[in-house]
């Protein structure tokens, strides 16, 4: 060992370099400490890698926790948004329904008002109005002649029942060849009465005639049905039930009519007491 130290104090001081602290201090150790502290090196040393295995482990679990949570975050999030959407829009709507009700009877409240504390349009007459001008003849009420009317309304509400009307003998009067049916009816309406009203749609069969004679028209059609009043719209069972039920007063028919209103079967109070009158006059005569 001296010999050893020597031949380094001569290599250094040959090579003139500085030396490291405790570089030329030397320790004497038996086997037995040496192999202990080897032991306890790789001791260490396998202490120490499995300690950095197991941060490496623990960081990885971690890593993998963090990221099941943030995913788990995200869920929780995209639900709520969900659901907050879904409780926006049904308060949206909810909203509209309670403000169109506000709106509603905010409405009525002012129509309200109006009726209670607004201002009329009518005016009671002062004496000199109630009494008649000298000269002054009141125009008669009702349609004026000549005036354009309304139009005559067939009830389409009503319900319908078809008849079929065709000649009892469709021949020629002249020779007796039967007449050769023409395709199409003539189609026309009556309102009549039974329990109900109902419209009674009419199809009159049309014919044409086979012979030569020249003693008929082209097309024939069968007689149209029997009417109280000619091309009027109402058959003979309404006019019954109006004479039969009413004594021909104008009151009378206009209760009847009235009745016919509620119940939506024919028409409004129109022509009824003005042709009982006449009625009356003629059953006086």
């Amino acid at each position: 060992m001296e010999a050893v130290a020597k031949e380094l104090d001569a290599i250094s001081a040959v090579s003139g370099a500085s030396t490291a602290p405790f570089a030329l201090e030397y320790v004497t150790l038996t086997k037995l400490e040496h192999i202990q502290l080897v032991m306890e090196a790789r001791s260490w040393k396998s202490l120490h890698q499995r300690a950095v295995l197991r941060l490496q482990q623990l960081q990885d679990s971690t890593k993998r926790f963090v990221a099941q949570l943030r995913e788990h975050a995200e869920r929780r999030e995209a639900a709520f948004n969900a659901a907050l959407a879904l409780a926006q829009e049904a308060a949206t709507q909810r909203e509209a329904v309670l403000r169109a009700e506000l709106d509603g009877a905010q409405a009525k409240v002012r129509d309200l008002q109006q009726r209670l504390f607004g201002r009329k349009s009518e005016r009671s007459k002062g004496a000199s109005e109630l009494q008649p001008r000298p000269g002054y003849q009141p125009a008669p009420r009702g349609q004026r002649r000549g005036a354009p009317g309304h139009g005559r309304k067939m009830l389409a509400h009503l319900p319908e029942r078809i008849e079929t009307v065709g000649l009892d003998s469709p021949q020629c009067p002249a020779c007796g060849q039967l007449l050769d049916e023409f395709p199409g009816t003539e189609d026309s309406e009556v309102l009549e009465i039974e329990v109900k009203a109902y419209r009674r749609l009419i199809r009159r069969r049309r014919y044409r005639p086979t012979c030569q004679c020249g003693c008929m028209p082209g097309i024939v059609t069968a007689p149209a049905p029997n009417r109280l009043i000619e091309r009027g719209k109402f058959g003979v069972s309404v006019w019954t039930t109006v004479l039969l039920t009413s004594t021909c007063t104008a009151d009378r028919a206009t209760a009847c009519c009235r009745t016919w209103v509620i119940t939506g079967s024919i028409c409004r109070r129109g022509p009824w007491p003005g042709a009982c009158k006449r009625w009356r006059r003629c059953s006086l005569l």
